[in-house]
């Protein structure tokens, strides 16, 4: 009797802990799916500046965006049939030599909020993970790190761009499955 009670005090902080993830199923509080105009207006209360001249009806951009305390330099928001299927953020470093140390940050509050993501780092010869040289591999294409997450049909990745940027995207799956055809049929029609 006494091992059994001893049993079930131990499990009851594992039971009663349980970690809760958020969805993947939008951006900045925005639903995939969310047509332009609500896009903009949920961006513009947030603080962001709407770039009309580098923007078209089916690509967004912004300034002055910010996810938690990270200011992005640019985010854009990709759509398909007035339809918000794909969020991107790019992030410039202070320092580039600090840009592993802030991609590793930034993978890490995102994993507080969506769960452990799923973490490679692949380098071309010459370069080798730990040589002191990554920063060089990543400025000449020769290293890629990325980080995936995913809930449903949902992504969400994170990557080291060889400008030096770290880039953030969220997307839909079903909706970018149909950005990618109607890209397809369009390309096809060229022809």
């Amino acid at each position: 009797m006494k091992k059994t009670l001893f049993i079930a005090l131990l499990l009851i902080p594992f039971l009663g802990i349980s970690q809760t993830t958020k969805p993947i199923d939008g951006f900045l509080g925005i639903k995939f799916g969310s047509d332009a105009a609500t896009v903009k207006a949920a961006i513009k209360a947030k603080g962001g500046l709407f770039l009309a001249s580098k923007s078209t009806t089916e690509l967004l951009k912004f300034t002055g965006v910010k996810l938690g305390h990270r200011a992005s330099s640019l985010f854009a928001v990709k759509l398909v049939d007035n339809k918000a299927y794909e969020a991107d953020f790019f992030f410039d470093p202070e320092l580039e030599a600090k840009i592993i140390d802030e991609y590793d940050a930034l993978a890490s509050d995102l994993n507080d909020v969506y769960g452990k993501g799923t973490a490679t780092k692949t380098f071309k010869s010459p370069y080798a993970d730990g040589d002191g040289f990554e920063i060089t591999a990543i400025q000449s294409g020769n290293a890629d790190y990325q980080t995936i997450w995913e809930s449903g049909e949902n992504t969400l990745s994170e990557v080291i761009v060889s400008e030096m940027s770290i880039e953030l995207t969220y997307q839909n799956g079903p909706l970018i499955d149909k950005a990618i055809a109607k890209d397809k049929a369009k390309e096809k029609s060229d022809y």
